[in-house]
């Protein structure tokens, strides 16, 4: 049960147009709004002007936050909620006529929360208020976004998206499918949908999902084409492209990226044993150095970087296509994919002098 705290402090400033928060006021089973009118009165107390807009279903939030800044002029837009709203409002952002011109705020309230805690921004609802003001001061840091593009083996093209924080395949979309899953099955069933939801069913994904694959030792080969040059890896299990230092709200995949640096980071994972070294080298409170993590046999594979990504997914059966997700959605499997980066193209409001948490 989410504890609100009225706590209010003199903002540093007052923007002269008006804000507009996008957030989902029937997410959490409805214990959202509670979360979004304490925003929504805390911002009136500061004298801020906004407009507030509830998402819609089915991916229409995109368009509602495009057309508000093409037909409204809206050019500070601000999310509240999980990685799934980011995407939303950010892809929405893009898209539109003045994605140059326009501003992204974070007030974050998900469970992985990759985007906030990348930048040093909390979800705890005790922060909100720090949260709005960060907004206010007005610190901008500009991002890179990705494109993918998916074809199949005929080398047609069947969907094109932009991603924010990572896109992969294997294990981890995998879990995600599965967490989906489990989710449908509960939703109509008001006790336990409370209590079989965020990490709990991610942690009961994780056990079947690695269970299956451990019986089954399900792997795949790929061939990469990253910036013109070819790699080559077999006996895969999960390829994770990022962009934002955290990854699922606990661990850094690359511990020295940025994303502004205009480069993806590719995660390449080699079985469970590389999986397991991972989740402990890449844990952002693990206090090992590389050294010692080398001496005591847990270094990993290699990870790379690249501007342009060219994926090529090897399979024993091309009806057998690999799970992929894209910022924590369900994305659609396909044989062939395509990955580039668009540099420091959406702009979003953080503290400044920003660290992960």
């Amino acid at each position: 049960m989410i504890k609100m705290k009225k706590k209010v402090t003199i903002p540093p400033s007052v923007p002269k147009s008006p804000i507009l928060l996008i957030a989902n006021p029937t997410s959490q089973g409805g214990k959202a709004k509670k979360r979004i009118n304490l925003a929504i009165e805390m911002l009136k107390e500061k004298k801020v002007p906004f407009e507030f807009k509830p998402t819609l279903p089915d991916g229409k939030t995109v368009d509602l936050v495009k057309n508000s800044i093409n037909n409204e002029g809206f050019r500070t837009v601000v999310y509240m909620g999980g990685d799934g709203t980011f995407y939303e409002v950010a892809k929405g952002i893009v898209k539109s006529d003045y994605w140059s011109e326009v501003r992204m705020g974070m007030l974050p309230a998900g469970t992985a929360n990759d985007q906030g805690k990348s930048f040093g921004i909390s979800s705890s609802v005790n922060h909100l208020d720090e949260n709005i003001n960060i907004i206010l001061r007005g610190n901008t840091e500009s991002i890179d976004v990705g494109k993918v593009e998916a074809f199949d083996i005929n080398n047609n093209l069947i969907s094109t998206d932009f991603f924010f924080d990572s896109i992969g395949w294997g294990l981890s979309a995998a879990i995600l499918a599965f967490r989906n899953k489990e989710l449908e099955k509960v939703k109509k069933v008001p006790v336990i949908r409370e209590m079989y939801r965020d990490q709990t069913v991610y942690i009961r994904a994780g056990i079947h999902v690695f269970g299956l694959n451990w019986l089954t030792r399900d792997t795949f080969s790929t061939e990469f084409e990253i910036d013109n040059t070819i790699y080559s890896f077999n006996g895969i299990t999960d390829i994770i492209i990022s962009n934002t230092s955290v990854y699922a709200g606990e661990w850094l995949l690359a511990q020295d990226s940025s994303a502004s640096d205009g480069l993806f980071e590719i995660a390449i994972f080699k079985g469970l044993g590389d999986w397991g070294r991972k989740l402990v080298v890449k844990h952002k409170k693990n206090p090992l150095p590389f050294d010692i993590i080398e001496k005591i046999g847990l270094s990993e594979t290699t990870d790379l970087k690249g501007k342009k990504i060219k994926i090529k997914i090897l399979r024993p059966s091309v009806d057998k296509r690999l799970p992929a997700q894209r910022d924590g959605e369900e994305f659609i499997g396909a044989d062939d994919y395509t990955v580039e980066v668009f540099p420091n193209s959406l702009s979003l409001i953080v503290p400044k002098n920003f660290h992960w948490i």
